[in-house]
């Protein structure tokens, strides 16, 4: 059988999770009708790959944070290659395929990355030129950096808050069978937990479709939300989405201002709490997100600032811009940052014991700074 061919060969190739959906049982959201990359797409084929549980355990425990950043990039680079094996294999069959990104691939980005992308560029590199003592500006690269200020900083302060993923791999793999939505939104596997990568293949050909876990691996133990600096979630209020005729429980989502800010790297540490994620920045005027909408024009004006300022903040800024606008899977594995991910990496799924030791290493092993 076809499916049996293609699983097999996402097996082979070094996946480590495979299952299919029906491009129908999922098409209900904007956020996950395969249609959109993929006109008349029938099934769709969820593939994922698992974390090294040193790199995660090196990683929580701020140990070292690079061999898991350079393992996001092999896995996701691995990821596309498994997936256009399979697209190469359906087309060898006669139907057409779609390879998607892993990720960083949003439908409400615009048409014009690659001119924001080099203008942010242009913009940061005249700030930190005129900063330094050494140089002195053209009267025509002053005249560029105050126009590039008034067109950058404003669009800077007008980030999209909450962008809308070309497909949803998540719901993908929850209608495939792969896992189920955890408390903290996350995709939860029986083996893996939450720690694990995916990418999906959209195709014109009607799979046999594989059948939902019946059984969440998510414990509820709710230490992915004492996991976030941010305050994402809610701690106790809970809402119900559901996918793929599956009702998932799961935490009610404050603005994801909370989460762009801590985990695009720009804030990691709360002064409330005595411990931080990797990032090297923190707040510099207030103790801690607004903990209401405002939060939106906070990180708004917190982009526009560290741009304002140069030097690290603003490199930050301009991979987190680089990144959403021109996505992340062409990059070199090297080059992938990680400050955070906190509520995914905690996650052991069934086994709670291991993931009340991650979070012990999250919260005992202090603030890097």
């Amino acid at each position: 059988m076809i499916e049996d061919e293609i699983k097999k060969l996402a097996l082979e190739a070094g996946a480590d999770l495979v299952g299919i959906c029906s491009a129908d049982s999922i098409k209900d959201k904007d956020f996950s009708d395969p249609n959109f990359l993929l006109p008349g797409a029938q099934s769709v084929i969820s593939i994922a790959m698992k974390f090294s549980d040193e790199a995660v355990k090196k990683y929580l425990s701020k140990e070292e944070h690079k061999p898991l950043m350079l393992e996001e990039g092999l896995i996701t680079k691995k990821l596309k290659k498994i997936a256009e094996k399979i697209k190469l294999f359906l087309e060898e069959k006669g139907f057409e395929a779609y390879n998607c990104d892993c990720n960083y691939d949003y439908r409400n980005i615009g048409t014009k990355g690659k001119i924001i992308v080099s203008t942010l560029r242009t913009l940061i590199d005249l700030i930190n030129k005129e900063r330094d003592e050494s140089v002195e500006l053209t009267e025509r690269e002053k005249k560029t950096l105050s126009s590039l200020k008034k067109l950058m900083l404003g669009g800077l302060r007008k980030t999209p808050m909450n962008l809308v993923p070309s497909l949803s791999h998540r719901c993908v793999a929850v209608a495939a069978g792969v896992g189920r939505i955890g408390w903290s939104g996350n995709l939860i596997t029986e083996n893996y937990g939450a720690r694990v990568l995916l990418n999906s293949i959209i195709t014109t050909v009607k799979l046999k479709t594989d059948t939902p876990l019946e059984e969440n691996p998510c414990s509820n133990c709710k230490l992915c939300e004492k996991s976030c600096q941010g305050g994402l979630f809610a701690k106790d209020d809970e809402e119900i989405i559901n996918i793929a005729g599956i009702e998932e429980t799961i935490a009610k989502r404050n603005n994801y201002a909370y989460c762009i800010a801590v985990c695009s790297g720009m804030s990691g540490q709360n002064k409330f709490k005595e411990w931080s994620t990797w990032s090297p920045f923190r707040f510099d005027d207030i103790e801690r997100l607004p903990l209401d909408d405002t939060v939106a024009s906070y990180v708004q004006n917190m982009f526009a600032k560290a741009v304002e300022k140069g030097g690290d903040e603003a490199e930050n800024v301009y991979r987190l811009v680089e990144n959403s606008f021109l996505g992340r899977n062409d990059k070199a594995a090297e080059d992938f940052r990680a400050s955070c991910g906190f509520c995914q990496m905690v996650c052991s799924g069934h086994n709670s014991k291991k993931t009340k030791e991650n979070y012990n290493s999250i919260v005992n092993s202090g603030c890097i700074e």
